[in-house]
């Protein structure tokens, strides 16, 4: 029957057809142009200053094909601005591609390594050859073709590795951020936020890097790499858009296959895998944000495979990323490549989820020339070798699937270098040296600690080490010092490996080093803050297990464990600390957007002060509740991220599940006010009433500044003794409390001290009584009194007098007992105390030099006699302590003149000259011997120093010894001594810092003036004339009259210039003001010293 129109015709069956089949041809003819037109103008809107790229098609042709078309034919890749770097061809060693089979494993794709390597006849050509630049928007997906640099790459896995039982964790289950990890941001231009959004995840990275570094080709062949890789990802919520991070790197090509079969028995038969289409693929440099623009949304719930083709560039100067050392071993040049990853390097090897909640599994294989040996994070599954088609030997190194880690911690490097090794609890542990570093032994002390280390961590926290193997490897020059990579640690070679003929604190230096960086395992690498604001829980605890494993671990510290934690940890941060510093251990949450200020938190504050809260925890804890703490908190948290509020909470669990421990608030309420406030508190005790109060500490300039909101207070565990008795912990919870047991009598043996063993982080001051019995005691029997606690009283009374918080008489006072004091350690305090260079910058000129060289000597001598026996006797090597302290107690018993000082200073250059010994008894006297020998001597030993200066290949040696060469007393030779600067062959970069070093000095000032009359015009032509304002500026250090300040102007003015000698003129009268403040001190001192001589 046919069909009735409106007008009432009938149509024949055959017309109804035909007019069906030509509407059908005309729609179908919209849709094509529709799609088309969308295709190619159609884009999401974009800002004008990112860099974009084309996916590249390439030729479906054999491998040796393939190579030769790239010869002939550039190829486009991902851009960055103008000018930033080379361009790139495709690497002619590329791997195979994977087959189109349909069999295989869907869980994760991993890369293959099977087949000949490609043509490498191009290798000697740069890496970036033929990289496009342009500044133009993201261009649309040129095709539906899914050729390119991954050409035949089926919508299958065949072959592929599978990943789904991990030891520790399935990638399959991995989190879904939480709220301090990156959120899912606005749609609309989300590259612009600095923070990654949370629509895309990633489980799991194949990543396969070749380091085309070879022995007998260092120059050419280590400025580049390439890579290849695989990133598994889940999707959270719905998006058309893929952010991740990368740097610097160039690509050629990018595909997402997707989504992967699910559901049961997805792992064990074949599907076929569809493709979504890369529409665009660009950079947003700002944010070092790569941005894949996709013509399907993915779907909530599925899994996706990223992949990518790339290469990159190898840093020569910088050591993060993938950089290069070249250094000597056994009589030749090699080099290496190591990566450094933290804070935000990861982006500059592989693109990458580069934020540290955003952990995976990642399956890693490095190709690399057989020369070398490859090395990350897990041990070898793996060596193949693979040959090009010009028979070179390629070696093909994969390792064992990781756990789930952040990004920062993967490591890779690339080496030739020999390892001791050995077993702890079945786990191999290896360290990794230059080869002659090796052979001499240099690495057996790292290997002596580093087990057991890790031994007692576990025994301590209750929670194994994960990894199956641990690596420390030694970097000839590695500027972060030492980085925790999970199973591959990585140092300066300072810090690792001993020397032939080392120095006795080396010992110390590597042990707590290689301690921190292994307590990292546990804090940092099995559970990791969640963002930066919170990278004191990794590095304040790694802090805290250093001091606590070095004490361990050597018996001299163990004995003096309190006085090492305040030397080495505490006393740093306190004299940086103060109520209007705006620096706090942990921040707010805050979205970083730069790798600067991200490496700026890594700081004293989270490492020191970190560790200082942590150790004060511990303590009005107990160990017992505080561990627990731990281990809960470890184990819950392993394999993922924390925030400071987690630990709080597991610790308060245990605290919770136990009697004997009782705290006057939750751990949260307590230990927050340490983390989240700058500064630390001033307990003072009124021993008369027993009242004690808390106030800010506040530097003296800045107290005028105080306002309601600085009136902070904390809730702080004081720890107490009384007449000699430990008495209970008590807490002071609000800004003042009545402790009737602190009440004192007159009688003489009637005292108290408060903050025993230095636990707690704050400053304690007294009533004039309690300051006076404290005093009298330490006359008496200074024992009385721990040593530790004799620095931090000496410590705390000059901090206040300095800041006005009480007369510098009362601090004075604690240095009557000296003749008494036999420990080098505190000593050192005093003296650190005592000649501060503001207030002792004028001391020479001044009467109160031999009234403070008499008092000083007459309590020196018996403290020196003991350790210039050591000295001579070369028997420091079992006292850490002494060696931490005795650098400045030697520098300043020769400057006060002392004359067997100064003769062991004669004795110990003297038999360096005659090459019968050299200065080896500690780096800490070596500098001060150096200086006397020089300032003792004649044109002879300055000249003998000179050469030195000219044959060490040491740094560290040749800053010291430029500055040693400043300390001859004779005008002649430092005169001639800033000739020898201006020479730029002698000195080369180091020259400006030598017109300091001898303008620093008392006669050294008088001479620089005199050169500069006659040279001053040179000086600047060489250094530039802000190099004359810092010798000028250090010229004006001790003046302290109008006369001095006009006469220094006029000397500088013709050189300076008006404008700068206004600046000049502004610090000369700053200076001058200061020097007189300092002044009143100093006579408050010089009075003191009179009426205190015969003590």
């Amino acid at each position: 029957m046919g069909v009735t129109s409106n007008s009432g015709f009938y149509l024949s069956r055959k017309v109804v057809v035909l007019t069906v089949v030509v509407l059908g041809a005309l729609l179908l003819a919209v849709a094509v142009l529709s799609s088309f037109y969308v295709r190619c103008s159609h884009s999401p809107s974009q800002p004008s200053d990112k860099s974009k790229t084309v996916i590249r098609a390439a030729p479906a042709v054999g491998l040796k094909q393939q190579a030769e078309a790239e010869k002939k034919e550039p190829r486009s890749s991902i851009v960055r601005a103008p000018g930033t770097r080379p361009s790139a061809a495709r690497p002619s060693w590329s791997w195979d591609h994977p087959s189109q089979s349909t069999s295989g494993s869907q869980d994760h794709l991993s890369l293959s390594t099977s087949g000949p390597l490609d043509d490498t006849s191009q290798s000697t050509s740069e890496p970036w050859d033929h990289l496009s630049l342009s500044t133009s928007g993201p261009l649309d997906h040129p095709s539906q073709s899914t050729s390119g640099p991954w050409d035949h790459l089926s919508q299958s896995t065949s072959g592929l590795l599978d990943h789904t039982s991990l030891p520790t964790s399935r990638p399959q289950d991995h989190p879904t951020p939480s709220t301090s990890a990156p959120q899912l941001q606005p749609t609309f231009e989300p590259w612009t936020h600095p923070r990654l959004p949370s629509d895309v995840v990633p489980l799991h990275y194949d990543l396969e890097l070749w380091v085309p570094l070879q022995p007998d080709r260092v120059q050419q062949s280590s400025k580049s790499f390439n890579g290849r890789l695989n990133i598994t990802v889940k999707c959270v919520s719905p998006t058309t858009r893929v952010l991740m991070h990368s740097f610097h790197l160039g690509y050629e090509g990018a595909t997402v296959l997707g989504p992967l079969p699910e559901g049961p028995g997805s792992g064990a038969e074949p599907r076929p895998v569809g493709q979504v289409v890369v529409n665009s693929l660009w950079e947003f440099p700002k944010t070092e944000y790569l941005v894949m623009e996709l013509r399907e949304t993915l779907k909530p719930g599925r899994r996706y495979v990223l992949q990518f083709v790339y290469s990159g560039l190898v840093n020569g100067t910088d050591k993060d990323g993938f950089f290069r050392n070249v250094y000597s071993d056994q009589g030749k040049n090699r080099a290496l490549i190591a990566s450094q990853l933290e804070p935000s390097y990861a982006r500059r090897i592989f693109p990458c989820f580069d934020e540290p909640a955003m952990k995976a599994t990642f399956n890693i294989t490095i190709v690399h020339h057989p020369s070398y040996v490859a090395l990350s994070n897990m041990p070898v599954l793996a060596v193949s070798e693979k040959e090009d088609a010009n028979g070179n030997r390629w070696m093909v190194t994969s390792f064992e699937c990781t756990p789930l880690m952040s990004t920062y911690i993967t490591a890779f490097a690339v080496c030739d270098y020999d390892y001791v090794n050995g077993t702890e609890r079945g786990k191999e542990v290896r360290i990794w040296a230059r080869k002659d570093a090796v052979a001499e032994g240099g690495a057996d002390f790292a290997l002596s600690i580093a087990g057991p280390i890790f031994s007692k961590l576990e025994d301590l926290l209750n929670v194994s080490y994960p990894l199956p193997k641990i690596d420390l490897i030694g970097f000839p020059i590695f500027n972060t010092q030492a980085m925790e990579n999970w199973g591959l640690i990585t140092f300066d070679d300072f810090v690792l490996v001993q020397e032939k003929d080392d120095h006795p604190e080396r010992r110390t230096i590597i042990l707590y080093t290689v301690a921190h960086e292994i307590s990292h395992q546990w804090f940092g690498n099995l559970v990791t803050a969640k963002w930066w604001n919170d990278i004191w829980l990794n590095e304040g605890f790694a802090s805290y297990f250093e001091y606590y494993m070095t004490k361990e671990s050597d018996p001299q510290i163990l004995k003096f464990q309190n006085e090492f934690f305040y030397i080495s940890y505490m006393k740093d941060v306190f004299n940086d600390d103060h109520a209007m510093m705006h620096r706090t251990v942990s921040t707010e949450v805050k979205n970083y957007t730069e790798t600067k200020e991200i490496s700026n938190l890594f700081d004293l504050y989270i490492y020191k002060k970190g560790s200082c809260v942590i150790r004060m925890m511990s303590n009005f804890l107990g160990e017992n509740v505080f561990l627990r703490g731990l281990e809960s908190y470890l184990k819950t948290f392993a394999f993922s991220n924390a925030e400071q509020d987690d630990l709080w909470n597991h610790i308060q669990m245990v605290l919770d599940n136990q009697t004997e421990v009782l705290l006057p608030a939750s751990v949260k309420t307590i230990m927050d006010k340490w983390t989240h406030q700058s500064g630390f508190p001033i307990i003072t005790l009124d021993v008369s009433t027993g009242m004690v109060n808390q106030q800010p500490f506040f530097l003296a300039n800045n107290k005028n500044q105080m306002t309601p909101l600085h009136n902070k207070t904390w809730i702080v565990p004081i720890t107490w003794t009384k007449s000699g008795i430990v008495q209970p912990l008590v807490w002071l919870d609000k800004s003042s409390k009545v402790f009737p047991e602190m009440q004192l009598s007159d009688l003489e043996q009637d005292w108290v001290t408060l903050n025993l063993n230095t636990t707690g982080y704050y400053i304690v001051n007294y009533d004039q009584l309690a300051w006076k019995k404290i005093s009298l005691l330490l006359e008496k029997d200074p024992k009385a009194i721990p040593a530790t606690d004799r620095m931090k009283l000496i410590d705390d009374a000059f901090r206040l007098s300095q800041h006005d918080y009480i007369e510098i008489e009362i601090a004075l006072d604690l240095t009557k007992y000296l003749a008494k004091e036999e420990e080098v350690i505190v000593w050192n305090t005093v003296l650190q105390n005592l000649l501060t260079s503001n207030i002792f910058v004028n001391l020479n000129n001044h009467d109160i030099y031999p009234l403070f060289k008499k008092y000083l000597l007459k309590r020196l001598t018996p403290m020196w006699h003991i350790y210039s026996t050591k000295i001579r006797e070369n028997d420091l090597q079992d006292d850490v302590m002494a060696v931490l302290s005795l650098k400045n107690v030697f520098g300043v018993v020769c400057w006060l003149g002392f004359e067997d000082c100064l003769q062991l200073s004669r004795e110990m250059f003297s038999k360096w000259m005659n090459h019968s010994e050299i200065i080896k008894n500690s780096n800490l006297i070596k500098n001060e011997v150096m200086c006397h020998g020089i300032a003792m001597g004649s044109d002879r030993e300055w000249n003998f120093l000179l050469s030195a200066y000219e044959n060490s290949e040491s740094e560290g040696n040749r800053d010291a010894i430029i500055n040693s060469l400043s300390c001859s007393k004779d005008p002649w030779i430092l005169y001639r001594y800033m000739k020898y600067a201006l020479d730029e062959n002698l000195f080369g970069s180091e020259s400006p810092r030598i017109f300091e070093s001898v303008a620093a000095t008392e006669v050294g000032r008088l001479v620089a003036k005199d050169f500069l009359i006659d040279n001053w015009q040179a000086v600047m032509e060489k250094f530039g004339k802000e190099h004359l304002f810092v010798i000028a500026d250090i010229i004006a250090k001790p003046i302290s009259t109008d006369a001095q300040v006009q006469e220094l102007e006029q000397f500088f003015h013709n050189m300076l210039g008006e404008e700068t000698s206004n600046i000049l003129h502004e610090n000369l009268q700053a200076k001058m003001k200061e020097n007189q403040q300092n002044n009143e001190k100093i006579a408050q001192i010089a009075n003191w010293l009179k009426k205190n001589m015969a003590d």
